[in-house]
């Protein structure tokens, strides 16, 4: 069975085919068939505005277009859309995600952050590690996510409409850094989280430059030690010299603001990253969707698991 996911962000949107296959001890791993980015930055309009413009829309519908033909040639079986920050902002968001459904075929189901939050703490069940407090930061480009879980549960959760390209147009309202900061620390940090783990795209290309992979730990000083090695380029040399995407390079240090700021007000001081999100999140409940349909596929089978 294949399936796919597309989530639809305020910074990029993202096409993630997957398929199921029998690992030969009874159980059905993912293969990753593939991935695509697109940098539409919605929410540029969106934060200005309070509207999807015109013009963006009219690249979302092509957008679109395009991811279901890739689903089409792939013989995708199921997929889900999901928008976030931006969509669920815009005062046309409904409206324009109506029109799409009519236009492409494709039904944008415009989530809440806390949901937002579940599937991405969805995306990473049964690879935590057992006894410790983890806490979950995903900032995006309109807003950023935080959980704190024990194990399965779920202690504290909470959306802020901070985000990198909200900060990066000057968006960002003194009273949503307060409110952030406040609960960090009156509802956080008490809670002595172990470390954080953080998802999203910036995040992981810190994680990069900093010569670490997944699973690996930062220290807040070598956090703060690699936004100022990035911060002393322009922006042409940030592109030419670290390699960084144009829809990077502008919008990464803006999110680290917000990953500093959250460990400083929790008392925390290592994170890591997974490199799973929303994506695999969404396939991770395609999964459970289709859970009996895969274990009749592969023959009545009846362990199963994500990897």
């Amino acid at each position: 069975m294949k399936v796919a996911a597309i989530d639809i962000g305020s910074n990029a949107a993202r096409l993630y085919i997957c398929s199921f296959f029998n690992d030969g001890e009874d159980r059905a791993r993912i293969k990753i068939l593939e991935f695509v980015r697109v940098p539409l930055r919605l929410g540029d309009s969106v934060f200005q505005d309070g509207l999807i413009s015109a013009d963006k829309e009219e690249d979302l519908k092509k957008m679109l277009i395009s991811f279901k033909l890739l689903m089409d040639l792939f013989g995708v079986e199921d997929f889900r859309a999901c928008a976030t920050s931006a969509m669920r902002e815009s005062k046309n968001g409904k409206e324009i995600a109506d029109r799409l459904k009519a236009e492409t075929g494709i039904a944008i189901e415009i989530i809440s952050g806390q949901r937002e939050a579940e599937l991405i703490y969805k995306a990473h069940q049964g690879s935590l590690e057992e006894g410790k407090k983890i806490m979950f930061v995903d900032v995006g480009g309109g807003s950023t996510e935080i959980s704190l879980l024990h194990g399965e549960k779920q202690l504290a959760s909470r959306s802020f409409d901070l985000g990198g390209v909200r900060i990066l147009d000057g968006r960002d309202s003194a009273e949503s850094w307060k409110e952030l900061k406040s609960w960090l620390k009156t509802v956080i940090k008490p809670l002595a989280p172990d470390y954080a783990l953080g998802t999203g795209g910036n995040i992981n290309k810190m994680f990069d430059l900093m010569s670490l992979k997944e699973g690996k730990f930062a220290t807040a000083k070598q956090l703060q030690t690699t936004y100022d090695y990035v911060s002393s380029f322009p922006m042409e040399q940030r592109i030419k010299n670290l390699g960084l995407n144009p829809d990077r390079a502008d919008v990464i240090l803006p999110a680290c603001d917000i990953y500093l700021a959250v460990m400083k007000a929790s008392g925390v001081n290592r994170v890591t990253i997974s490199g799973l999100g929303l994506k695999e999140g969404i396939v991770a409940e395609l999964l459970e969707k289709h859970y009996q349909a895969v274990i009749r596929r592969f023959q009545g089978n009846e362990r199963f698991s994500v990897h």
